[in-house]
């Protein structure tokens, strides 16, 4: 027993561990939306909070890896930030003669996926495109929106040397290389293409002896809702969070679009304030002392059967688990975007 006991400490430490980082990166990546929209038009600022977003977005890859959760977690992402990242990376090693450039369509739709894999799979791409370039020539890297199929088409285009068509049938296959010389850069393309399949996207290439190859990424996009504050404050939020710098940013950010925002730090609170107070919508966070958001949930539910309830985690476990007893709404993972956060909840009180 006490073996058993010195096991599951370490557990609970490193659940705790996570909880708390989650926490951490939820408040920063908000705060990043705030400040992106007030420095628009001030490029420096912008890369910066740029490059505090896509650190942020691969500290959380690495917090699920340490979870050990057998399915990796997808955030709604901007392509454009992967690709500045991708910039700043693969610039500078570029030989003299190779000339890389970047095309974004105007207001590209975010996707669901995980940043580090969707980077890597971009990455490998560049880097084979280079390496099939001799000496001089151009790599294009495109991005737009296929509104008409709710997808988002990303496209590698060199000037290389091209692929054979007997090659060509080959080339997601394992194992498979067409490389002159060998590089340990890379995931290989049969991991590239189960990576973008596991997005629920497609991938496909066209190729011609010394006229070049493209890859064309086609991943399903997320539509974004646009959200104007109401005129008048008829919606009710309890907002209940053990994390006090979560609760007071996101209710100024929800009272900025006219929501009326009552918050509660632990589970015990929440329903003393439920009981209380007549509420259009529930947001509450799995993990709370006290009581914690399951068990606050199941007393709501004997209160009130209708009132939406969003449930927010940072276990994919708990997102992946079924509670059809508690008739939860949505589950939504953290760290969570407000922008995110604010559809779900126009969806749910629509």
């Amino acid at each position: 027993m006490p073996n058993e006991l010195d096991k599951s400490k370490p557990l609970s430490q490193t659940k705790q561990i996570i909880h708390d980082l989650n926490n951490i990166f939820t408040s920063t990546l908000a705060s990043t939306e705030i400040l992106e929209n007030l420095f628009q038009e001030n490029q420096k600022a912008s890369r910066l909070l740029r490059t505090i977003k896509t650190n942020s977005l691969q500290a959380i890859d690495i917090i699920n890896s340490i979870s050990n959760n057998r399915n990796k977690q997808k955030n709604i992402i901007e392509i454009v930030d992967v690709i500045a990242n991708l910039e700043s990376t693969i610039k500078p090693t570029l030989p003299r003669g190779i000339k890389l450039s970047f095309r974004f369509g105007k207001y590209l739709d975010k996707v669901n996926a995980n940043y580090t894999d969707l980077y890597r799979s971009f990455l490998n791409l560049l880097v084979n495109a280079v390496e099939s370039i001799n000496n001089t020539g151009s790599i294009i890297f495109s991005v737009k929106n296929n509104r008409s199929r709710n997808s988002v088409i990303i496209s590698i285009k060199d000037s290389g040397v091209g692929i054979s068509p007997a090659k060509l049938k080959n080339i997601f296959n394992e194992g498979y290389s067409s490389k002159k010389r060998k590089s340990n850069l890379g995931l290989g393309l049969t991991i590239v293409k189960e990576i973008i399949e596991d997005h629920r996207g497609s991938i496909n290439v066209i190729s011609e002896v010394n006229s070049g190859t493209e890859f064309i990424i086609t991943l399903p996009s997320i539509k974004k809702i646009k959200i104007e504050p109401s005129l008048t404050n008829s919606h009710k939020i309890l907002l209940a969070d053990d994390d006090k710098i979560i609760l007071e940013l996101f209710s100024e950010l929800l009272e900025t679009y006219n929501y009326e925002v009552i918050t509660a730090l632990d589970g015990k609170i929440a329903l003393n304030k439920f009981k209380k107070t007549k509420f259009d919508l529930v947001i509450i966070d799995k993990m709370m002392p006290f009581v914690d958001g399951l068990e606050c949930i199941k007393h709501i539910r004997n209160i009130n059967l209708e009132i939406p309830i969003i449930l927010t985690t940072g276990s994919q476990e708990v997102i992946e688990k079924n509670y059809t007893d508690l008739n939860i709404n949505r589950k939504i993972k953290k760290p969570w975007s407000f922008d995110d956060m604010l559809e779900i909840i126009k969806t749910l009180l629509d």
